[in-house]
């Protein structure tokens, strides 16, 4: 659907990379989105291929209908697109998000809250030449790619090396951008080791797991991808909120269970240009083993004074809040219940 914005929206949306409609569901057909608009529910997505992976699963197993919600998923370019769009009203939640300036965002005034979790496991991990870098020790005096400075990639290695006692401020970060760019750095010989995604752990480029380099081993307190919603929409569409994470909440069990196969892989499929299908085996592998995902989505108070002491530690936090003020689960609370 070709939808008709006005001028400062469009002018928005140019800066933000916000995109257009990608999927109607709740059994609404398209007239009946402005009538709904309402109450409807827009969920913001940034448009990487696992989120993209997890928004063509949601289409073809048809979760939202079954549990009446009112949903439109839309996009959101770049890792702080889905926060900036909701902040600017363009959109009310965003269900799977490793963007960590979240908290910080909210200390600044973002009229957001963290309303869950999408996966709790960090799917991250250190790789290297197989030649002079074992450990992270090994990694002072080298060059690692992460991305911007204090970017998730960046900020998860620096509280990887200051709980693994690895002095950070001998190691030279280079930014190479994203998860792959990184990745790929490495394997030119542009940089000595990366901080990346699970997803090349199949590649067939040479390159090794640095010994505790595993996130979701070696930092398990920390939530890899938290969901935030408007205070706004967390007041005035909480059954719609509950509708969606109950949807979400069952597609996390499903893709950890080994009958998500086929469909998984039919969704990476329809996710990716080119289906790299040693990738794709890397993620499904994990989802299985690790279990990564919760179908109960909310967060425990000590979850989130992990992540509040982690960032205030590394400096892009000013101080602690009360939970409540940064937080609110009863969203994801409720649809616990409704899965149970």
């Amino acid at each position: 659907m070709t939808q008709k914005f006005n001028q400062d929206r469009r002018r928005f949306l140019r800066n933000t990379g916000f995109l257009g409609l990608s999927i109607a569901a709740g059994g609404l057909t398209v007239p009946h989105i402005a009538q709904s608009a309402s109450t409807q529910l827009r969920i913001v997505s940034n448009p990487g291929l696992e989120n993209a992976t997890l928004n063509a699963l949601m289409d073809q197993l048809g979760y939202f209908k079954k549990f009446g919600a009112n949903a439109l998923i839309v996009e959101a370019r770049g890792p702080a697109g889905p926060f900036d769009a909701i902040a600017a009203g363009e959109a009310d939640i965003c269900l799977v998000s490793g963007y960590n300036m979240a908290l910080s965002r909210i200390e600044q005034g973002a009229k957001l809250k963290i309303v869950g979790a999408g996966m709790k496991r960090t799917a991250l991990t250190v790789f290297a030449k197989p030649d002079g870098i074992k450990t992270l020790a090994d990694l002072k005096g080298k060059a690692v790619a992460v991305g911007p400075t204090m970017g998730l990639l960046h900020a998860l290695m620096l509280q990887l090396l200051k709980e693994k006692g690895v002095d950070a401020s001998q190691v030279n970060f280079v930014d190479k951008g994203g998860n792959d760019q990184c990745y790929d750095a490495v394997v030119k010989g542009e940089v000595d080791a990366c901080c990346s995604s699970i997803s090349h752990l199949n590649d067939k480029d040479g390159l090794v797991v640095v010994s505790e380099g595993n996130m979701w081993e070696a930092l398990p307190k920390y939530v890899f991808q938290t969901a935030y919603a408007s205070e706004s929409a967390i007041r005035d569409k909480h059954e719609e909120i509950v509708a969606v994470m109950a949807a979400y909440g069952t597609l996390y069990g499903y893709l950890m269970s080994p009958a998500s196969h086929d469909a998984f892989f039919e969704a990476r499929k329809r996710a990716q240009k080119k289906f790299d299908a040693a990738s794709a085996q890397a993620i499904w592998d994990f989802n299985q083993v690790q279990r990564p995902y919760s179908r109960d989505l909310s967060l425990s108070d000590d979850d989130i004074v992990y992540l509040q002491d982690m960032f205030i530690g590394l400096g892009s936090l000013k101080q602690k809040q009360a939970v409540t003020a940064v937080a609110d689960m009863s969203a994801a609370k409720a649809a616990a219940k409704l899965l149970a």
